[in-house]
């Protein structure tokens, strides 16, 4: 016990008294100083006060007790206390008031004071506990790179990690207690609500692929993860959710799917996907179907006397004039080192004849220019309708452009450097 009495007596007799109660270790102090001494330098279980003396009183000692936030049993013990003294030290902190001598009431007031001491203690603890858990999940889930956010049953944000901070360009305080409303673009915030209230009608788990933009303004291809939780009671907790960015995976997906049906060199599609579309259009509704064989003329005799790099330019400018000659729907493919393919869906020999017109006339302004080396090609044509082979058809047009190659039989537009092989 620690006993503000500035009597020697009082507290000798207080003490007697307590000793056929309690195992009673004892100070007493009757000043300001011997008051915050006393507190620093024990553990008490108790305090016992007078109200009235004569250098000190109780509502400054509870005033003190508050500075140095101990928080202890706090008995007034007076032998002459009012309504009014008793009422204001109650509302400083006082726990309560007995009459000097009254020990019926004093003893049963300690044992009180001290169960009501050791429970506050144990919400301290629990609650200490739980604000050490609270620190450590969100310790926990601030190092994870991955935006993490946790709402109520409403859609109410209970929390998020450092990332989504991060992603959505927000603070946590700025998060936590509103809805996606506030912190997302509508249209956006729809997608989130809608996807969240499916999720809370079956439960479970949720995972899906989405493209958004949040802090950055930059579109992120994601995979969103969410899945209920639990109450203790069994009800429903919320939703827990996490934000895996795959942008760059989609890239990366995306570039080698690019690299997988298209030339390297000139950008156009490859031999392994111009089968693959002649595979399929065989089997479609798309006939008649022709195809258009080309070939680069002298290409070797450009490598051997100029260098592969000049021979290159000549394969790259070969494949520009090829693309801006036929339709968008039409695929053209490089096969081979120095020849191309074409397939045209839904197109007769009028079309053919059109399309080859059309790159007669580009070639002739590419080779127009002085500063370029001029581009001759050889060309082999065939069309199939409904019922044949287009492998068959590929091989026509192919012995075509080489018989073309060959004799070179028609007079070539002036300038174009192409020729137009007999039917």
């Amino acid at each position: 016990m620690l006993i503000i009495e500035d009597s020697e007596d009082d507290c000798f007799l207080l003490v007697r008294a307590l000793k056929r109660e309690f195992d009673v270790t004892y100070e007493r102090v009757d000043t300001s100083a011997a008051l915050r001494d006393a507190l620093r330098a024990g553990k008490w279980d108790v305090i016992l006060s007078d109200y009235f003396m004569p250098q000190f009183d109780a509502p400054a000692a509870l005033a003190i007790l508050q500075e140095e936030e101990q928080d202890l049993p706090f008995i007034i013990v007076s032998g002459k206390i009012g309504e009014l003294e008793a009422v204001r030290a109650m509302k400083g902190g006082a726990h309560d008031y007995v009459m000097k001598g009254d020990q019926a009431r004093l003893i049963p007031a300690i044992r009180r004071e001290l169960r009501e001491a050791a429970i506050r203690e144990e919400r301290r603890k629990a609650d200490l506990d739980l604000r050490e858990q609270l620190h450590f999940r969100q310790a926990l889930i601030d190092s994870i790179p991955t935006p993490i956010f946790f709402k109520n049953p409403v859609g109410i944000f209970l929390g998020c990690n450092k990332a989504f901070e991060a992603f959505s360009g927000l603070d946590q305080s700025q998060i936590v207690g509103r809805t996606i409303f506030d912190i997302a673009p509508g249209s956006l915030a729809e997608n989130f609500e809608e996807s969240d209230r499916e999720l809370f009608l079956r439960g479970g788990t949720q995972i899906y692929e989405s493209s958004i933009s949040f802090a950055d303004r930059a579109i992120h291809d994601v995979i969103f993860y969410k899945a209920t939780f639990q109450n203790v009671d069994n009800s429903l907790g919320g939703l827990v959710g996490t934000i895996l960015d795959i942008t760059e995976r989609k890239q990366t997906e995306e570039k080698l799917r690019y690299m997988s049906t298209h030339d390297a060199l000139t950008g156009l599609y490859n031999r392994a996907y111009f089968q693959e579309e002649m595979e399929r259009l065989e089997q479609g509704r798309q006939f008649p179907v022709s195809i258009v064989i080309a070939d680069v003329d002298r290409l070797k005799y450009v490598n051997d006397t100029l260098g592969h790099a000049a021979g290159d330019e000549l394969i790259i400018s070969a494949a520009l004039v090829l693309k801006g000659a036929f339709r968008a729907e039409d695929v053209v493919a490089r096969i081979g080192g120095d020849e191309f393919a074409v397939l045209l869906p839904s197109a007769d020999t009028a079309a053919v004849d059109e399309a080859l017109h059309r790159l007669s006339t580009r070639l002739g302004s590419r080779n127009g220019s002085d500063d370029q080396l001029t581009l001759s090609m050889s060309f082999g044509v065939a069309t199939a309708v409904k019922g044949e082979r287009l492998e068959e058809t590929l091989k026509l047009a192919d012995k075509r452009m080489y018989h073309d190659k060959s004799t070179k039989s028609c007079i070539p537009a002036e300038g174009s450097g192409i020729s137009f092989p007999q039917p």
